[in-house]
């Protein structure tokens, strides 16, 4: 504690040092403002702030508090200053719990109109948006919309741009088995559309005879909108993992070096090479392969699930064990704590500019023999002793259609999961699992409790994935 207040008086003290050489636009003061609130829905009613105290009500009432203070120095529209006040009544009612608190009907009711309120002041105002790039839109009327998230922001800088014609391109390639030179396989072989993007494999099977690959396929819905690709976090971008993926000997075992002569072979493809880099002198590329094929999984954005829609208003979609499941994910259960809302993934907002990685003490597949699984994650890539066992966190969006569980589909079902989380991970199981980053305390969630959970992960299946 001494630590911490010494390393904030320094950042006071420095604070007031530049105070005379420091200038904030009215866009750059908007934008923080924008940016605390996404914070306080995310990370501040989650509990991630305050984990052991849960002090996280009273902070999202002073955070609401120095919102409309700042506020106060613009001549913004009272109904503003009167949705920030309902916002802080909310959280700082008497007798408030945070296990009890309603998340859900809290962000629909004052969370969300105070987000539009603040976009509508902005524009009256005709202060100007921050040109810099942002995960989210600047001019979304909130992070819940369905158009908020821009994937280009976790794209390279030479990321192909998503014309039709590059997506059409970069589909065929996806399913297209000459990536992998004579072994037949291709990305939908293990990332099947109709299986969500996913094999359905506890893992699939390595292309070297009598080997199984080491971990479960995830899902690339939505692989987009993350810092980090694999489930160690090896690789930033898509282009990189496209590379990564088809040069593997186990996974697709071709050359990406070789795959431009066998493609030049099929007219079906100096069609579509041609329409997508028209131009280029010669479209038909190692790297325009790798770009393609990125474009289109970028394109794999899926946020329009019933939990969207009812957070976009609709609030006859769920019914009150989704709802009561939500509330718990959020809070109780400590769910949204790693995985952040709304993207329910790692990738730490508001900035998302990183994506975490958990040590949770996954059993090995034999469930009757309890023993921590020997794959050791990230601690492979760096041999950071505090990472051995590390994964990155995923999304649980579309989880119901993904099964199996875990890095190793060591779990079947989501049932198996909550029981897992419910028991304190690795360590509430009784394993050695000293970098567990996952607390060990039992959460104490019963049987209809952890149920709701399920049925609300149930409620993130995305309407156009639940037809997979």
């Amino acid at each position: 504690m001494h630590q911490e207040i010494d390393n904030m008086l320094y950042q006071v003290r420095h604070l007031e040092q530049q105070a005379p050489m420091l200038a904030f636009t009215d866009a750059e003061v908007f934008d923080a403002v924008r940016l605390n609130l996404y914070r306080l829905a995310s990370k501040g009613l989650s509990g991630f702030d305050s984990p052991a105290a849960h002090a996280s009500l009273p902070e999202a009432a002073a955070t609401l508090e120095s919102t409309t203070q700042v506020l106060s120095l613009f001549n913004v529209p009272p109904a503003l200053r009167a949705q920030l006040a309902r916002c802080r009544a909310a959280v700082a009612a008497p007798g408030q719990d945070f296990d009890r608190f309603d998340r859900a009907r809290f962000f629909v009711r004052c969370f969300n109109p105070a987000l539009a309120g603040l976009q509508q002041a902005q524009q009256q105002l005709k202060i100007p948006y921050v040109p810099a790039r942002r995960a989210i839109r600047a001019q979304a009327v909130s992070y819940f919309a369905a158009n908020a998230f821009e994937p280009a922001y976790f794209a390279p800088t030479d990321a192909a741009a998503p014309t039709p014609a590059v997506l059409a391109l970069g589909e065929a390639l996806f399913r297209e088995p000459l990536l992998s030179g004579r072994a037949g396989r291709s990305c939908a072989s293990c990332h099947v559309p109709d299986r969500a993007y996913t094999d359905g494999l506890r893992v699939n099977l390595s292309l070297q005879a009598g080997a199984e690959l080491p971990r479960n396929t995830p899902t690339l819905l939505n692989a987009g909108l993350q810092t980090e690709q694999f489930a160690d976090g090896r690789v930033h971008f898509l282009e990189d993992q496209v590379h990564a993926v088809v040069s593997n000997k186990a996974e697709m075992g071709g050359k990406l070096s070789e795959a431009p002569v066998l493609l030049r072979k099929k007219a079906t493809y100096q069609k579509l090479f041609a329409q997508a880099f028209a131009s280029e002198a010669q479209p038909i590329s190692e790297p325009n392969i790798r770009r393609a094929v990125a474009a289109y999984v970028r394109s794999l954005v899926r946020l329009n699930s019933r939990f969207d829609q009812y957070m976009r208003g609709d609030t006859a979609v769920l019914s009150s064990q989704e709802v009561l499941g939500f509330n718990l994910f959020m809070g109780k259960a400590q769910c949204g704590t790693c995985h952040y809302m709304p993207l329910f993934n790692g990738t730490v907002p508001p900035l998302y500019d990183k994506t975490e990685s958990e040590v949770l003490g996954v059993p090995g597949n034999d469930l009757q023999k309890l023993a921590l699984d020997a794959d050791q994650g990230k601690f492979l890539l760096y041999g950071i002793a505090h990472q051995r066992n590390a994964f990155k966190t995923p999304t649980v969006r579309n989880v119901a259609l993904t099964a199996p569980y875990m890095h190793n589909g060591a779990y079947q079902t989501l049932e198996q999961v909550l029981d897992f989380y419910n028991r304190g991970g690795g360590q509430g199981l009784g394993l050695d699992v000293p970098t567990q980053t996952l607390a060990a305390d039992q959460l104490h969630l019963n049987e209809a409790e952890q149920q709701a959970v399920i049925a609300f992960l149930k409620s993130l299946n995305d309407a156009s994935a639940s037809a997979y």
